[in-house]
């Protein structure tokens, strides 16, 4: 017994270290690749970058930038959640629905990412509305095919049991649907919602939408000023570890108290 708690001590602490532990050897093979290279342009070396990184905070359009991305990720994300809800829940109720929308789900599902953000681009003049629309194109499909599965996952004993009894919607929703679709439902939204930051600013990107992350790393790439560029992408891997984290806490909290 005595072994077994101080092997649960031991993978405690190495949850902690290993990421670390990652993230210095990946730091050490890029210095090394910095080193070989040796052109600041190419490769800038490590403390190049923070020194961009850091001195994004005391420029105006950083906050400009931020609030800008960050709004039209959790617009697309917003629009994604609500709609793949809804036709998940209609799905279920109206059996033949999910037959008819399945063609376009999974056309969506397998066009080429490339594709739906230029088409999307051609199509709408308005690049903030661009941004937002490939994002959901991309992640609404995703997020309604978990939902459906998680909706699927019920188990259909308790559903019949509920039936037989009379149970009405509201409760069975609430003491039935509800805690048993937490977990997959969480599983779909976490793995979407990092995804849709990243759809955004590539949309950005090639939209030059204004007030964005992607916009400055566009011009940091025109200007071939690498370390800006890489300094703007830490920026963006923070904003989705932080969402993820925020996620993640949240599924933590409602699957607990389900």
């Amino acid at each position: 017994m005595k072994a077994g708690m101080n092997r649960k001590k031991v993978y405690r602490i190495l949850d902690v270290v290993l990421p670390f532990v990652t993230l210095a050897i990946v730091a050490i093979a890029y210095t090394v690749a910095s080193k070989i290279v040796n052109i600041e342009m190419i490769a800038p070396s490590i403390p190049a970058v923070c020194r961009e990184f850091f001195d994004l905070f005391g420029k105006p359009g950083f906050y400009m930038a931020l609030v800008g991305t960050l709004s039209r990720a959790a617009a697309a994300y917003a629009i994604s959640i609500v709609f793949a809800a809804l036709s998940a829940t209609l799905t279920k109720v109206v059996r033949p629905l999910k037959n008819a929308l399945y063609p376009i789900v999974l056309l969506i599902r397998v066009l080429p990412t490339m594709s739906i953000i230029l088409l999307v681009l051609i199509w709408f003049d308005d690049s903030n509305v661009s941004a937002v629309i490939v994002a959901f194109c991309i992640v609404f499909p995703m997020l309604y095919t978990s939902f459906c599965d998680a909706a699927d996952g019920v188990d259909k004993d308790l559903v019949e049991m509920s039936d037989i009894y009379g149970v009405d919607a509201k409760t069975r929703m609430a003491k039935l649907y509800i805690p048993q679709m937490l977990p997959s439902v969480f599983t779909g939204i976490r793995s979407t919602a990092g995804l849709n930051l990243k759809l955004v600013i590539a949309a950005e990107v090639l939209a030059q939408t204004p007030k964005s992350i992607g916009l400055n790393m566009q011009l940091a790439n025109v200007s071939l000023d690498t370390a800006q560029l890489l300094a703007w992408t830490v920026v963006a891997v923070v904003l989705g570890a932080v969402i993820e984290g925020i996620v993640a806490l949240i599924e933590k909290k409602a699957v607990r108290g389900r």
